[in-house]
């Protein structure tokens, strides 16, 4: 069974091959090697394009894509919230700490242990205020 961005791409160009085990070996190898790796997809929803990924949702397959590639459920969620905080310098998010704003996603599950959970949302908090 074909998972994530396979899965996408057959869908809208059926006819494509479909080999991007040299991408999840790169990515393997580059973080083996220390360098950053940040989560970001390039999500649109506009029609006229090859592919469209949806925003929000495109973020969970880049994690699961990032387990895929032997790295571990925790480093998945590091690399897609407190790591970019870090990097783009925004000292008010990405952790679950007094003083840095609210915005969080509830899950049903253990996501560090099972990536997938990241999938059940219960909730999501904004600033602090529940959407």
């Amino acid at each position: 069974m074909m998972q994530g961005i396979e899965a996408v791409i057959k869908k809208r160009v059926p006819e494509a091959p479909i080999d991007i085990q040299n991408v999840f070996e790169s990515l393997e190898k580059m973080h083996k090697a220390g360098i950053t790796i940040l989560a970001g997809t390039d999500a649109n929803d506009r029609s006229h394009t090859p592919y469209q990924f949806p925003h929000g949702l495109s973020l969970h397959d880049e994690m699961q894509n990032l387990v895929r590639c032997n790295l571990t459920p925790i480093e998945a969620l590091r690399i897609a919230t407190s790591l970019p905080a870090d990097i783009f310098g925004l000292r008010d998010r990405g952790r679950i700490q007094t003083g840095r704003r609210a915005d969080l996603v509830m899950v049903e599950g253990d996501p560090t242990v099972d990536i997938r959970a990241i999938r059940n949302i219960n909730k999501v908090w904004v600033k602090s205020i529940e959407v």
